[in-house]
């Protein structure tokens, strides 16, 4: 688009303006993001609250990441956090 002529009632434009404004939709498809990564994200919300429905992770996975994830991997993420937070309690109670 560089250097466009656009003639108009007898006036030749020199255009060279790009549009700034981005009208594509938001896409869900992110095939990058892993069980690690929502177990990190999420960590402290499923600790708070560790009977977190696997539909409600999927859809806070849906509304905060903008990412379609399946339940399996939401599943997998609740046991990643379960298993550190069992680790944790025994080397906090040998502590005492």
């Amino acid at each position: 688009m560089d250097n466009v002529v656009v003639v108009r009632s007898g006036k030749e434009e020199d255009r060279n303006e790009t549009e700034d404004e981005h009208h594509c939709s938001v896409s869900f498809k992110n095939k990058m993001v892993t069980t690690i990564m929502i177990a990190q994200d999420f960590e402290a919300i499923i600790k708070d609250h560790p009977k977190m429905k696997l539909k409600e992770i999927q859809g806070r996975c849906d509304f905060e990441m903008h990412v379609n994830v399946t339940v399996d991997c939401c599943s997998r993420a609740k046991k990643i956090v379960k298993k550190k937070m069992a680790g944790n309690h025994k080397e906090e109670f040998g502590l005492l």
